[in-house]
């Protein structure tokens, strides 16, 4: 089975909605905190709208699985595009991250197998949340493979589990 991860970055959405359905995706499981962005067509609606004219569906995770943690004092560490071991960690030790990590696990195995991609904002996985999110997934459905989308692009796939992450 295949989790895939793409993030937005400042990509047109056209040319996103074209990456997802080249690979097959289902789902789109969105792991942004805030559902919005300052590119008014990845606001939660309109990016909704367009996942589902194109035949996909959309689920809003962010509450669950979100990079920005819900703590004020690990908050202050947050940057946009720096993936920081210590929110990570804390991220992981939350019965919201566990919640979320089950329900993607329960997304990809339905229907006899479920295409589900993790979108977040940050272009680069590396410094991205749901890069761990994809990991810890990873240890879930023995398995897994992680394919990390790019628009026009694919990033090399994971290779290892938690011994690449932090």
């Amino acid at each position: 089975m295949i989790l895939y991860t793409i993030g937005h970055s400042v990509v047109e959405l056209p040319s996103l909605i074209a990456t997802l359905t080249e690979h097959g995706v289902d789902l789109v499981a969105d792991v942004r905190s805030k559902p919005r962005s300052r590119l008014p067509q990845f606001d939660q609606n309109p990016l909704q709208t367009a996942i589902e004219m194109a035949d996909m569906r959309y689920r809003f995770l962010g509450d669950r699985l979100g990079g920005v943690p819900q703590d004020p004092e690990v908050a202050r560490r947050w940057k946009q595009g720096h993936l920081d071991p210590i929110i990570v960690a804390h991220l992981r030790s939350t019965d919201e991250w566990t919640d979320g990590l089950a329900e993607v696990v329960r997304l990809m195995q339905s229907g006899g197998g479920t295409a589900v991609c993790l979108l977040c904002s940050e272009a680069d996985p590396n410094e991205c949340h749901r890069k761990a999110v994809a990991l810890d997934v990873a240890e879930l459905v023995a398995g897994t493979e992680i394919v990390h989308l790019a628009v026009a692009r694919v990033v090399a796939a994971e290779v290892g589990v938690q011994e690449v992450m932090l």
